[in-house]
């Protein structure tokens, strides 16, 4: 059964989705050619860069088209928490490069 979106899940999801907006119109692309190089359509890039919503995937082909592929990936790079550097030496997995 699925639950409402946690209020800061939303706020992120604005905010990225402003960010990777304000991000294409300093590049000047056109949302058309932005979902046509991404392979997606514009309808779906439209409701991405406006509310944030979409699938993981469609997220990062935008994100990639934009020059911002690698800040994600190191975003989410559990070796940049405290965390993750102090269980780094442990018997962890690891990483793929």
């Amino acid at each position: 059964m699925p639950t409402r979106t946690p209020i800061p899940v939303s706020r992120a999801q604005r905010r990225i989705a402003a960010n990777l907006d304000l991000a294409r119109r300093q590049q000047r692309i056109p949302m058309a050619l932005l979902a046509e190089r991404a392979g997606l359509s514009v309808p779906t890039v439209t409701k991405l860069l406006r509310r944030g919503a979409g699938s993981l995937e469609n997220f990062l082909r935008v994100a990639r088209l934009l020059d911002m592929l690698d800040g994600v990936q190191d975003a989410t790079d559990p070796l940049n928490t405290d965390i993750g550097r102090l269980r780094a030496d442990e018997d962890t997995p690891k990483r793929v490069r």
